[in-house]
């Protein structure tokens, strides 16, 4: 089985153009556990 297309490395204006496709302030809830801690983690 092969890939429909070569692998490449995206430029900084299709980062930029796929990221504003994303609505504002979105964060899939699958990282939550690993961003915005609101405790001190024990030592």
């Amino acid at each position: 089985m092969f890939p429909r297309q070569n692998a490449f490395a995206p430029t900084v204006h299709q980062l930029h153009r796929n990221g504003r496709l994303f609505p504002p302030n979105y964060l899939h809830d699958s990282w939550l556990d690993y961003l915005y801690w609101d405790t001190e983690l024990d030592p």
